[in-house]
């Protein structure tokens, strides 16, 4: 799918983000955007090793993608490049494969196009709450 097709059918109509990253802390970006997503709809499913079994966006926060309890459509990543080694792992374990969504500050075009290579659908940077507000209203 291409980024349009992607909105259409996943951020215009909410769906399952798992969101890596995930913090309870205000000051955080992720903390904004997740619950912009939740009060538009959206199912998130925080993943973060930090705050493993705590709440955040009203939900379990889960140590990581593999201990996800249902599939996700989208993992939304929180975390800088040099960070994401274990998550690039943990997405070949995980079927159906999701859409990736690298948001600012997680960008990594090496990332991207080698899972772009592997068959997933990636958007390799943009913000989940910017394009819903700004294509989804």
């Amino acid at each position: 799918m291409n980024k349009e097709e992607i909105l259409k059918k996943l951020v215009c109509k909410p769906c399952r983000v798992a969101v890596v990253g995930a913090s309870p802390k205000a000051d955080r970006p992720v903390f904004r955007v997740m619950n912009y997503l939740a009060g538009a709809g959206f199912a998130l499913f925080p993943v973060n090793p930090a705050y493993a079994g705590t709440e955040v966006a009203g939900r379990v926060c889960a140590p990581d993608l593999e201990s996800l309890a249902e599939p996700v459509d989208v993992v939304a990543l929180f975390l800088a490049a040099d960070r994401q080694g274990a998550v690039a792992q943990a997405l070949e374990k995980i079927t159906p494969k999701p859409v990736v969504w690298f948001q600012p500050g997680a960008e990594n075009p090496s990332l991207a196009s080698e899972l772009a290579g592997k068959g997933y659908d990636v958007v390799p940077s943009a913000c989940l709450m910017a394009d819903h507000m700004n294509l989804c209203r």
